[in-house]
């Protein structure tokens, strides 16, 4: 791989692939539709562009380069979410496809799968995203999109499918969720005792690097995820370590179903819903994502365990107070 493009490439994933693949002396084309913002990505050695998904001639100055990240998505509202999640992704493939682009690497989601998984998941399970989720629906939608128009322009390429990604720069699965368990708010579903997915931002740049380079790695997709899965105990956890605190958040029974209805109901109206109850059952579940076919077809498996990717990630957090 000597010349890669990468959209998304401001965002908390694209940023730290982008330092990676300078980092590997790849020359990067960094996709951003405010190229002001991406000063940081010229400071690692990238070329930023400005371009959107959404405008497929924008896309043109993926012409030469071996490899394409396709890294962006949103999460919100209905159209927003179809037309970047969805329309924006076969764009990235058309445009690939007229720019002769050896290789497409796609980030999806677990959330392709909904809330009503249990035990064991692997690549070939069923999806079932739930309809009271537009980003489920969009992330479910626009892989499937990827795949028919890729395999339909012969186009080698590969997915993965990453849980709750963390680390420096996470706005969500690191700051936000630091921000509730220091201030006790965190919700603890049945005393925390279900899986968690959280993985390392590098353990995912990792695969798609990999995901880039290896020769069996095309016209699969791949989970992205700590196998065995932790518990949301544990992962809270070390959130609670850091903020002093000995117990993570707030216990919430199962048995929540009247108030997570109407949590539903109220970010329907708001025009992004918010499958409260299926959720909370999530929560709750015993489920693992396997990750056997990335570790038996490329030999990766995360290299950073829960505590060495919150060691790295604690600095950063604290600076935040």
């Amino acid at each position: 791989m000597q010349k890669a493009f990468v959209t998304g490439a401001n965002g908390f994933v694209g940023t730290a692939l982008v330092r990676r693949l300078c980092h590997d002396g790849v020359n990067v084309t960094a996709l951003c539709r405010d190229p002001g913002k991406g000063e940081h990505l010229a400071a690692l050695g990238a070329e930023v562009v400005r371009g959107d998904i959404q405008d497929l001639h924008s896309l043109s100055t993926m012409k030469g380069c071996d490899v394409v990240f396709h890294v962006a998505a949103v999460k919100g509202p209905s159209a927003p979410s179809y037309n970047v999640n969805v329309l924006g992704s076969v764009n990235v493939v058309e445009a690939a496809r007229k720019a002769g682009v050896g290789r497409l690497v796609h980030v999806s989601s677990i959330a392709v799968y909904g809330y009503e998984v249990r035990g064991n998941v692997f690549e070939d399970h069923p999806q079932h995203p739930s309809s009271h989720d537009y980003y489920m629906q969009s992330k479910a939608l626009g892989e499937a999109a990827v795949w028919k128009y890729a395999r339909a322009a012969g186009l080698p390429t590969v997915s993965i499918r990453p849980g709750f990604v963390y680390g420096q720069g996470s706005s969500f699965w690191s700051k936000m969720l630091y921000q509730l368990v220091k201030q006790g708010i965190a919700p603890l579903i049945k005393d925390g005792k279900g899986s968690a997915h959280p993985i390392f931002v590098e353990d995912v740049v990792d695969l798609l690097v990999t995901c880039a380079t290896h020769p069996d790695a095309p016209d699969h997709a791949f989970n992205c995820t700590p196998d065995p899965a932790p518990t949301w105990a544990e992962f809270l956890g070390f959130y609670a370590h850091m903020t002093d605190r000995e117990s993570p958040g707030i216990r919430i029974p199962m048995a929540a179903a009247p108030l997570a209805a109407l949590i539903t109901w109220i970010t329907r109206l708001r025009g992004d819903p918010t499958d409260a109850m299926g959720m909370i059952k999530y929560i709750g579940r015993d489920v693992v994502y396997r990750t056997k076919l990335a570790q038996e077809r490329l030999g990766w498996s995360p290299r950073y365990t829960l505590e060495e990717g919150m060691k790295l990630t604690e600095p950063w957090l604290r600076s935040l107070n």
